[in-house]
């Protein structure tokens, strides 16, 4: 029987056709081959083309994908010879729920979150065991506009995890959440002069997003994003 072409589709198409015919994520991909998983939600959404070398470690790791449909678009997605290395993958994932909160559950979080905040009252998103592994107490938030971008777009969701407040004055250097009077943000503390000047100045990636300077005693949570869990195309 005569290959089937795929000629249509994009690298970027095909390495999502392959990504879900493994049946695991971006995130366990990402760790698998040592990779940022930012990376591949980057390629996934068209802003980078794939390297050379990022396919040829993607075929190496997982020898049940063709290198032809990779390659070339000729199909089967995975090699015929051996289809269950997929599946076997797959099925030995553990999935937990983890406290989520929606964008349109931003309003009502920050009017609710106190101290004593009860995490368990939130919506739950399930993901990988090995996404929360080693972090404390983590949450999901979903991404409210693009003053991070390209790198956080609209509707990203992002694992985060709770950074204590005697800790504040050490943060920097990385992307937050942060609640500070009634706003729930996501920015980039680049330096943190809480301890010497009493504020904390947040940045945004996207140039249009500006940045915005907040006093110690505005400021009411504050968490640490770990990861990114899933990310729009675009």
């Amino acid at each position: 029987m005569a290959a089937k072409f795929d000629n249509e589709t994009s690298v970027q198409e095909r390495l999502k056709q392959v990504f879900d015919a493994l049946g695991i994520s971006i995130y366990q991909i990402a760790k698998d081959l040592d990779e940022n998983s930012s990376k591949f939600y980057n390629i996934l959404n068209g802003r980078a083309k794939p390297s050379y070398d990022t396919i040829i470690r993607i075929l190496d790791h997982y020898p049940q994908v063709s290198a032809d449909y990779l390659l070339r678009g000729v199909q089967p997605v995975l090699n015929g010879a051996d289809p269950s290395n997929a599946r076997m993958v797959a099925n030995e994932i553990s999935y937990v729920e983890v406290p989520f909160v929606p964008i349109k559950f931003h309003a009502s979080f920050v009017e609710t979150y106190t101290d004593g905040f009860r995490y368990t009252d939130l919506e739950t998103y399930s993901v990988s065991t090995e996404a929360v592994k080693g972090l404390r107490d983590p949450i999901i938030i979903e991404i409210s506009g693009n003053s991070m971008s390209p790198q956080l777009v609209n509707g990203a969701k992002v694992m985060v995890v709770p950074v204590d407040p005697g800790d504040w004055i050490y943060q920097s250097g990385g992307v937050f959440a942060v609640i500070y009077r009634d706003f729930f943000v996501v920015k980039r503390i680049r330096e943190n002069e809480l301890l010497t000047k009493r504020y904390l100045t947040l940045h945004s990636d996207n140039p249009l997003g500006g940045s915005v300077s907040v006093p110690a005693d505005e400021l009411r949570g504050l968490w640490r994003v770990a990861h990114i869990v899933s990310a729009p195309v675009e």
